[in-house]
């Protein structure tokens, strides 16, 4: 991370230096936490992933209970049954919990492919609308939030960007707030 940002200060301080004899550099700033925040294709995955997981939540509640009353029983039982029984039932038992932590493994490993999926089809998609911006508004240069210390609100196009991948006019600052 550190070498983005000094990527960036050495990008930036060559593009000053050349300002001299050109154009002086316009520059623009996208927050993407926010721009994934506020579009509604984001917005739509983060509810079907909240979803799945209340649905998985409610399986793995529903598993536990049985678990429990499992559990219970066998202890309710234990005096009475005879070391072969009590082995059997403290193996299903074993196999229970096993089986339970498999499913939770399972629905973690899904979820995450399925939120990796939606994440990276948004974020390729946001990358050619800002670079899209970035040519049409002659920008010079676009930073993100990951690789800026500081950033003038007066660059942030992040609206220009939410209204292009929503493809409706932006509100609010335009061409870098100029």
């Amino acid at each position: 991370m550190k070498w983005r940002l000094r990527l960036g200060v050495v990008l930036l301080l060559a593009l000053t230096s050349v300002a001299a004899w050109a154009d002086p550099p316009k520059i623009g700033f996208v927050d993407l936490d926010r721009a994934l925040r506020e579009l509604p294709e984001a917005q739509a995955g983060a509810a079907s992933l909240n979803k799945q997981v209340e649905a998985k939540q409610k399986e793995m509640e529903a598993r536990r209970q049985q678990i429990d009353a499992f559990q219970k029983t066998l202890e309710k039982d234990f005096p009475h049954l005879t070391n072969a029984q009590r082995q059997e039932r403290e193996a299903q038992l074993q196999g229970m919990i096993l089986n339970l932590q498999q499913f939770q493994r399972q629905a973690q490993d899904t979820l995450n492919y399925q939120r990796n999926q939606i994440l990276k089809s948004i974020q390729d998609r946001l990358v050619k609308v800002v670079s899209r911006i970035g040519r049409a508004g002659h920008y010079t240069v676009i930073l993100n939030d990951k690789s800026v210390l500081y950033v003038n609100g007066a660059i942030d196009i992040t609206p220009q960007v939410v209204a292009a991948m929503e493809n409706k006019p932006a509100t609010g600052k335009m061409n870098g707030g100029k």
